[in-house]
């Protein structure tokens, strides 16, 4: 998680709140009973989100800290709980001190896994049966600095926070359930979350300006079924 994510509510704070503007039980056996349905909502409201804002892609460290004699390694950040996706990574170093840092260069021949009973300080890196190989095998304990492109952040958990604003999330999944459950006020979030959504993209290209046709009628935003069940947003 980063800083920016760090602002938005986690995904069981939005369920909760969910709950309540749904008027659903949020203690006892009836909270777990509508629980799958509500984190389905605010996950594909997530998506939703995501898509439309396209936020730009974040660069992210992770520290890995690898063994003796070990060289095989899970691509995965223990710290933030995500997996690391290969083709993201940017470049990869080796922490031999507090003050020096030397770069491990992509790549592992089958000559030099020929040297497999080799120890030494590792200098290269590549995967191998979707896990992080090292060469040579390291003789001690180092700390391993993987540089990578995130992209969206993993909304399962309660404690997970989403990669865009939370309260368009929120929103989104707001004016979706109230049309699931036929709601009569099902609009008002609909309209909301359109109005929030075009000041965030406006906010994204502050540089750029648009002109509307003025010949052009503003329709309101609304919330319909469709034809696999679901429901969404159409202008």
């Amino acid at each position: 998680m980063n800083g920016l994510e760090a602002r938005n509510r986690t995904l069981g704070e939005l369920m909760t709140e969910l709950r309540a503007r749904l008027g659903f039980m949020t203690q006892g056996p009836a909270a777990s009973a509508n629980e799958q349905i509500v984190k389905s909502l605010l996950q594909e409201a997530h998506d939703y989100v995501y898509s439309e804002l396209q936020p730009p892609v974040m660069r992210k460290k992770t520290t890995l800290p690898i063994v003796a004699d070990s060289y095989l390694y899970d691509w995965h950040d223990d710290i933030e709980g995500e997996d690391i996706d290969p083709a993201n990574v940017v470049s990869m170093w080796l922490k031999v001190s507090d003050t020096i840092r030397e770069p491990l260069t992509q790549g592992i021949t089958e000559a030099d896994r020929a040297f497999s009973t080799m120890r030494q300080r590792p200098q290269k890196y590549d995967t191998l049966n979707g896990q992080i190989e090292l060469w040579p095998v390291p003789e001690r304990g180092y700390d391993i600095i993987i540089e990578r492109i995130a992209g969206k952040a993993r909304f399962t958990q309660h404690s997970d926070r989403p990669s865009v604003p939370d309260r368009l999330v929120f929103l989104y999944a707001l004016a979706t359930a109230k049309a699931h459950y036929r709601h009569p006020d099902a609009q008002a979030p609909a309209k909301a979350f359109e109005v929030m959504l075009g000041k965030e993209k406006a906010r994204q290209k502050e540089n750029h300006r648009y002109f509307a046709s003025p010949s052009t009628p503003k329709r309101e935003p609304q919330v319909a079924r469709t034809t696999n069940g679901g429901y969404t947003l159409r202008a």
